[in-house]
């Protein structure tokens, strides 16, 4: 198995394409990091949203506490890319020369919260 764009890899009828012959692994030839692939991966990641409300002392009087707050929290709630990988920020090649290269990367969880905090 592999990617369907090596069906456009170089033969003497298709020379015109920037994917180099294919060569099989098992006779020495190594195909995997090659400069075909690098891709633009600029971003814009919405990574974290804070919102609260904080109850009047009216309020909180009438419960008979001194502060009462509501919250949701969301991280990692949006990603605009045009990156074809999971995350343009994972990498989890582990070769020193190919940082950014993607390989079994798994995208940034997104973590939804909501929390009260109540002063007694």
């Amino acid at each position: 198995n592999s990617y369907s764009n090596v069906l456009n890899a170089w033969t003497p009828e298709n020379q015109n394409t920037s994917i180099a012959q294919f060569r099989p692994v098992s006779a020495g030839y190594d195909a995997l990091l090659d400069d075909y692939i690098v891709e633009d991966a600029s971003f814009i990641r919405g990574r974290n949203l804070l919102l609260a409300y904080t109850f009047s002392p009216a309020i909180t009087e009438k419960l008979k506490l001194q502060r009462l707050r509501l919250f949701v929290s969301a991280q990692n709630l949006f990603l605009i890319t045009k990156y074809t990988g999971y995350d343009p920020e994972v990498s989890s090649h582990s070769l020193s020369f190919a940082q950014g290269i993607k390989l079994v990367d798994y995208p940034k969880p997104r973590v939804f919260m909501v929390g009260l905090n109540i002063g007694l």
